[in-house]
C-alpha cells in the first residue's frame, strides 16, 4: 500500500499542478528574500562598510521579520491547498486508503514539493546574490563591486528553516487528516460556512478597537510617545479589522438581501447568495487582504521617505564639514580647537563660524504667555522649545539686520499659537514680537536637534544675548557655542580623519577642569556615511519586505478566487442548465467579485490615513524632516498600489470566471 502512495503523491503533485503554482511561487519568492538576507546579514565584506554596525543591526531585524513573514505565507499557502483538497482526499480513503496512508501519501507530497521549490529558491538566490549585495552599495551610496557572496553555513541554515516550516506543515496536514473521517473530508470543502455568532457584540467592539487605535494615533503629540503608542495602536487597528469584517460584511450583505429592488435580481441574488453562503471565510480573508495591504503601503511609504529625506537630514545635523559644539566653555576656545586641528592636518577652510545661542524648554503655555522651566526642575516633554540667538549672529548668519533694542525681537516659530502674534511673555518677561521671520536661518549654520524631537520648536533673536540671559538666572536655560569649519579635502580625505579627530577633542575634554564643561564633534563625511549605511539599509529592508507583503496580499486574493471559483463552477452548471446564458453568468461574476472585492483596499487607505500623522512623527526621529516630500511619496506609493491592486483583481476574476465558465 505505501508503494502506491508513492505514485500517488507524483501524481498528485502533477494533477493538482494548477492549484499548486501560487503555493510553488510563494514558496519560491519566501525563499530566495529569506536566503538573500540570510547572505547580506552573515557577508563578511559587511564588517568591512563604514557604519557596519548600523547596517548588520538593521538587516538582522529585517531577516527576523522575513523569516517570520515567509513561514506566515507558507502557512497560509498550504491550508488553502489542504482545503481545496479535502474532497480529493475524502476520496482516497472511501475506496479504502486509511489515515496513514493518507499522511504518508501528503508527507511524500511535501518532501518533493518542497525539495524543488526550496532547491528553487536557493538557486535563484545564488544567481542574484551578487546583484542584490551590489543593489546594497548603491543606495548606501558606496562604491558598488561586484563579489562572490556564497557561504555554505547560510545554505545549510536556509535549510534548517525552511525544513522547520515544512514540518510544521506535515504536522497540520497530518493532524488535518487524523482528526476528519473520510465523508467529513469529501464534504468539508462544500460545506458553507456557519453564521457568524454575536455580531452585534462584534461589530461594537470592533468599531472601539478602530475606534482606540485610531484615537491613538491622531492624539500623539511627540516623536518618543509615537514610538511607545504605535504597536498598540497596530494591534487595536488589526483587532477591530478582523471583528468589523467578521460582523460587517455579514450585516452589509442582510442589508442587501432585505432591498428587494437590488435582491431579486438574477445577477444580485446569485452573487450575494454565494457571498452570505461563505461569509465567515470572506471577512477573514478580505481582513487578511486589507491587513497586509495596509503593511504594504505602511512599509514602503515609510522607507522610501527616509531614504529621501537622508540629504535634508545631514544638512540640518552636520552644517560643517567638521564642528564642535561645547557646554560651559569659552567661545575662543571652540575658535581656538578649529584653528588648531586646520593647522596640525593642513586643511585649507574656506568658511568658518562660531557662533553662541541658548536653548530651553517652556514648562506651560496659555496662548502667548509661556513659562520656562525652572533649575532643578523634572524635565518632562515641554510645551515647546527655544533657541535664542544675538542679533549679531543673525546678521552673520543671513546677512540681514533686524535692529533690535530694548525688549524687541525677531522670531521663527513652528508653534501654532505664537504665529502671527505681535508679542509673547516669558515668565514675567513681555517681548515685542518686531519681525516673524519665514525662513529657517540656521539651516546650514547651526544644527538643530530638536527637529528630530518635536515639531513644535522657535528661533528667538534678541538685541543682546548675556542680557537676555541675565534676567533668567532661576530658569533652566542652557547656553552653548557651536563652531563649524568647511575645508577643500576630499570626502575620502575627510573620513579619514574621523577617528583623529574624535581623539583630539577627547584630549582637549580631559584637560578641562570646570565641572559641567565638555565639547563634541561632528564629522559630516562620517555622519554620513553612518547615515547611508542606516537610510540605505532601511529602504533596502522596505523594499524587500514590501515584496513579502505583496506576496502575501497576492497570495491570498489569488487561492480566495481560485478556492471559490472551485466552490462556485458546480453551481454555475446548475444555473446554465436551468437558462442562465453566459453574458449573465459574467455579469454575476463581475458583480460578486466587485460587491466587496476593493472593500480591502478602502479600508487599507483608511488605516493610512489615520496612521500618517504618527508615522510622520516617528520618521522624524529617524531624519525624516520634509513633510512635503512625505505626502507626496505616501500619495505616489498609493497611486501605484492602486493600479498594481487593479491589475490583480483583473487578472483573479479571469482566472476565477475560466474555471467557473470550465
Amino acid at each position: 500500500m505505501f508503494r502506491l502512495t508513492n505514485k500517488l503523491a507524483l501524481s498528485n503533485l502533477i494533477k493538482n499542478r494548477k492549484l499548486c503554482y501560487p503555493f510553488a511561487l510563494a514558496v519560491l519568492l519566501a525563499v530566495t528574500v529569506t536566503y538573500l538576507f540570510y547572505s547580506l546579514t552573515f557577508n563578511p565584506k559587511i564588517a568591512e562598510i563604514r557604519g557596519r554596525n548600523t547596517i548588520q543591526a538593521t538587516l538582522g531585524f529585517g531577516m527576523f521579520v522575513v523569516t517570520l513573514a515567509s513561514a506566515i505565507i507558507v502557512l497560509y499557502a498550504n491550508s488553502f491547498v489542504m482545503k481545496n483538497r479535502s474532497k480529493e482526499l475524502g476520496i482516497y480513503g472511501m475506496l479504502g486508503l486509511e489515515k496513514r496512508h493518507l499522511i504518508s501519501m501528503t508527507f511524500k507530497e511535501l518532501v518533493v514539493f518542497g525539495i524543488l521549490t526550496v532547491g528553487a529558491g536557493i538557486g535563484i538566490g545564488v544567481l542574484f546574490d551578487k546583484l542584490i549585495f551590489a543593489f546594497l552599495l548603491k543606495l548606501m551610496k558606496l562604491k558598488v563591486e561586484l563579489v562572490a557572496t556564497f557561504q555554505m553555513k547560510v545554505v545549510i541554515t536556509v535549510l534548517v528553516v525552511f525544513g522547520l516550516i515544512f514540518l510544521s506543515l506535515m504536522f497540520l496536514n497530518a493532524l488535518r487528516i487524523a482528526r476528519m473521517n473520510a465523508l467529513q473530508l469529501s464534504r468539508e470543502k462544500a460545506s458553507g460556512e456557519k453564521k457568524g455568532r454575536f455580531l452585534p457584540l462584534q461589530t461594537i467592539l470592533g468599531s472601539i478597537s478602530l475606534g482606540i487605535g485610531y484615537y491613538l494615533a491622531l492624539t500623539v503629540k511627540d516623536p518618543l510617545t509615537a514610538l511607545t503608542t504605535f504597536f498598540l495602536a497596530v494591534l487595536l487597528v488589526i483587532f477591530g479589522t478582523y471583528l468589523l469584517f467578521n460582523a460587517g460584511i455579514t450585516v452589509f450583505l442582510q442589508i442587501l438581501k432585505k432591498n428587494k429592488k437590488y435582491y431579486y435580481q438574477p445577477n444580485n441574488l446569485i452573487s450575494v447568495s454565494n457571498l452570505i453562503f461563505r461569509m465567515k471565510k470572506n471577512a477573514v480573508g478580505l481582513a487578511t487582504i486589507a491587513i497586509l495591504s495596509t503593511m504594504v503601503l505602511v512599509t514602503m511609504s515609510a522607507a522610501t521617505s527616509i531614504f529621501k529625506g537622508s540629504e535634508t537630514f545631514k544638512k540640518v545635523m552636520n552644517p560643517h564639514d567638521f564642528g564642535i559644539t561645547g557646554q560651559n566653555v569659552e567661545k575662543e576656545d571652540i575658535n581656538k580647537l578649529l584653528d588648531q586641528y586646520a593647522s596640525d592636518k593642513r586643511l585649507t577652510v574656506t568658511k568658518k563660524e562660531v557662533l553662541t545661542y541658548s536653548n530651553f524648554g517652556v514648562a506651560n503655555q496659555e496662548g502667548t504667555k509661556l513659562t520656562i522651566f525652572e533649575k532643578g526642575q523634572n524635565r518632562v516633554q515641554p510645551k515647546t522649545v527655544f533657541m535664542v540667538f544675538d542679533q549679531k549672529d543673525y546678521e552673520n548668519m543671513t546677512g540681514q539686520k533686524l535692529a533690535l533694542s530694548g525688549k524687541e525681537v525677531g522670531l521663527f516659530t513652528k508653534n501654532k499659537e505664537l504665529q502671527g502674534q505681535k508679542e509673547l511673555t516669558l515668565n514675567d518677561q513681555t517681548y515685542t514680537i518686531k519681525e516673524e521671520i519665514k525662513k529657517d536661518f540656521i539651516l546650514e549654520h547651526v544644527p538643530n536637534q530638536y527637529n528630530i524631537l518635536t515639531s513644535d520648536y522657535n528661533y528667538l533673536v534678541v538685541p543682546d544675548l548675556n542680557a537676555f540671559l541675565d534676567q533668567y538666572l532661576n530658569s533652566s536655560i542652557f547656553n552653548q557655542y557651536y563652531g563649524g569649519m568647511n575645508v577643500t579635502a576630499s570626502e575620502e580625505e575627510q573620513l579619514k580623519l574621523a577617528n583623529d579627530y574624535s581623539k583630539f577633542l577627547d584630549d582637549f575634554n580631559r584637560e578641562l577642569s570646570k565641572e559641567g564643561s565638555y565639547v563634541y564633534g561632528s564629522n559630516l563625511a562620517d555622519s554620513s556615511a553612518q547615515m547611508s549605511a542606516l537610510f540605505g539599509g532601511v529602504f533596502f529592508i522596505g523594499i524587500f519586505l514590501s515584496i513579502i507583503f505583496m506576496v502575501g496580499t497576492v497570495l491570498v486574493i489569488c487561492y480566495k478566487q481560485i478556492s471559490e471559483g472551485y466552490e462556485d463552477r458546480e453551481r454555475f452548471i446548475i444555473l446554465q442548465k436551468v437558462g442562465l446564458d453566459q453574458k449573465q453568468i459574467k455579469q454575476t461574476i463581475n458583480k460578486q467579485v466587485l460587491t466587496v472585492f476593493f472593500l480591502p483596499l478602502l479600508f487599507a487607505f483608511l488605516h493610512l490615513a489615520f496612521a500618517y500623522h504618527m508615522l510622520s512623527l516617528i520618521l522624524k526621529v529617524i531624519g525624516v524632516l520634509d513633510a512635503t516630500m512625505m505626502l507626496t511619496v505616501t500619495l505616489s506609493i498609493c497611486a501605484i498600489f492602486l493600479i498594481v491592486y487593479v491589475l490583480i483583481f483583473m487578472i483573479t476574476s479571469r482566472s476565477y470566471r475560466k474555471i467557473v465558465q470550465m
